[in-house]
């Protein structure tokens, strides 16, 4: 599951310059443009905007191109794709709300914590300078897990709220329109490739201010992932294929991610064959106990069984120990899992480094995953 959260003297809300522009929404026009207008934006109505040079190359649902003045950014949203939001950024935003971890991780890759102005729940944070700026009421906690506050989010004062659209985060978020503040969706936890998750970080560098920065970042971390990707398919000990298990069990069906998706293409690679490769879709499949049982004397390694011990996994699924790979080593990135869910996104490299560090069978030092005791 994704990690997320609810996420300086102040005068008023500034718009940055920004246009914002509903493509083809259901939302009222009037509506918006008085939530805009009070927002200190300015809405422009539906029009067909002459196609740009997109500098993203990776993402599905992120757009963005250059301007004279600045940038233009159109966000397709993954259950409608027909559905846009388009803003135009030509001043950077001071004052930004983050509804998500990973959120937090993109801002602080490119040493922008100081114009994050509120975090949804400071517990699931992992970045010391955030940590401490919360504890220093620089930084407000809005500790969104017990339900979005109006209030909070109004004192924290920002200029834009930037949400997953994760869970009932959206409908939470509905309130905030009475509250006349700003929110956008950020959907790089639907994008189905590491490097088009972590392409997301030029979103932040748009709305921070910094997008050289973030566009040397990026470049710096695609070069890694594609270099450590070509290496472990030249290598002949690569090759030779350790077997995956990925997943857990929820009472008597096991859940894992799909031939398809994003974890699968991490497995491909990262040089580990994966026993559901065939399955299709880019989601969740779910599998019964015999399957899981049958399929998984082939496996000499579970991945990310959600516990952090073998003691824990017994506890919780006692039957696991009927399981052909139970004896076999299991690795879990719950050693630390606020700093997964932070940084995961934005350093594929090190998850791809993780991943293939487990499929040489020696795993020395890792970024995010260990071996389960």
């Amino acid at each position: 599951m994704r990690r997320c959260f609810k996420h300086s003297k102040h005068t008023k809300l500034m718009c940055n310059l920004v246009t914002f522009q509903m493509i083809r929404s259901r939302t009222s026009f009037f509506g918006l443009f008085f939530l805009l207008l009070c927002a200190g934006c300015v809405l422009e109505q539906d029009k067909k905007v002459p196609p740009k040079q997109n500098l993203c190359h990776y993402s599905k649902y992120l757009h963005i191109s250059k301007l004279t003045n600045g940038f233009d950014i159109q966000i397709s949203n993954p259950d409608f794709p027909m559905q846009k939001i388009r803003i135009v950024v030509t001043r950077p935003y001071q004052r930004i709300a983050l509804m998500s971890a990973t959120h937090v991780g993109m801002m602080a890759a490119i040493q922008q914590q100081a114009k994050i102005c509120a975090v949804s729940d400071a517990k699931y944070v992992h970045d010391p300078k955030v940590i401490g700026w919360v504890k220093k009421n620089k930084i407000q906690d809005l500790k969104a897990e017990l339900g979005l506050s109006a209030f909070k989010m109004l004192q924290s004062r920002p200029q834009i709220v930037v949400y997953s659209g994760f869970g009932n985060e959206k409908e939470q978020l509905k309130r905030l329109h009475s509250s006349k503040i700003v929110y956008i969706p950020n959907y790089e936890w639907r994008e189905k490739t590491p490097l088009a998750r972590a392409e997301w970080v030029l979103f932040f560098g748009v709305l921070s201010g910094e997008f050289e920065k973030a566009q040397g970042y990026f470049s710096d971390v695609e070069k890694k992932y594609l270099g450590l990707k070509k290496r472990i398919h030249n290598n002949d000990q690569c090759n030779q294929h350790k077997v995956l298990i990925s997943g857990n069990l929820y009472g008597d069906q096991w859940i894992a991610p799909a031939g398809q998706s994003f974890e699968a293409r991490l497995y491909r690679d990262a040089g580990l064959a994966y026993v559901f490769s065939a399955e299709k879709g880019t989601g969740s499949i779910f599998k019964s106990l015999a399957e899981i049982i049958r399929k998984g004397t082939v496996a000499n390694i579970w991945l990310n069984p959600g516990l952090s011990s073998r003691s824990k996994i017994l506890r919780q699924y006692p039957k696991a120990k009927f399981f052909p790979f139970f004896k076999q080593p299991i690795y879990c990135y719950t050693s630390n899992t606020n700093k997964y869910w932070e940084l995961a996104a934005v350093h594929p490299d090190w998850l791809l480094s993780d991943l293939n560090e487990i499929a040489m069978g020696k795993p020395k030092k890792m970024h995010f995953y260990s071996l389960l005791e």
